[in-house]
């Protein structure tokens, strides 16, 4: 409980970036797909999405946070995942002009995926209804 209550603390968004905090990034392995924590920055004004694999390290000398060189993206898009079509909770896909296709990102909560899908300007998927087609548009057709 007491961590439900400092989850919105955790996330706030910072003077320099308007949204920075881990997320995950699904990537796709021989075998199927694999989530990886990154550290991830946002700035709005020039839609320029980082993100940094983070791993903790506890073997050798190298105890404690490893990061890689940020990767740098231009935002296209972004749109909350529809919660049927993944197996995971709080998720949403961006697009970028860097890459072809579409990167899906989870966050570690819904109020945190808000504030992400807010600072990225991101949409509600759209549902499409199956095509009803009246009796007389189906005469037409035979």
């Amino acid at each position: 409980m007491q961590r439900m209550k400092s989850a919105n603390q955790d996330y706030r968004p910072p003077s320099q970036w308007t949204m920075e905090g881990y997320l995950y990034v699904q990537e796709k392995r021989p075998l199927g797909f694999t989530w990886i924590k990154h550290y991830c920055t946002y700035d709005k004004g020039s839609k320029t999405f980082t993100m940094s694999v983070s791993e903790m390290k506890s073997s050798g000398k190298m105890n404690g946070l490893v990061t890689s060189s940020p990767e740098m993206f231009k935002l296209k898009s972004c749109i909350r995942r529809k919660t049927d079509s993944i197996d995971k909770r709080f998720c949403f896909d961006i697009e970028v002009v860097e890459r072809h296709g579409i990167i899906t990102l989870q966050a570690f909560s819904e109020a945190n995926r808000k504030l992400w899908l807010e600072a990225m300007d991101g949409k509600e998927p759209i549902y499409t209804l199956p095509a009803i087609i009246s009796k007389k548009e189906e005469s037409k057709l035979f």
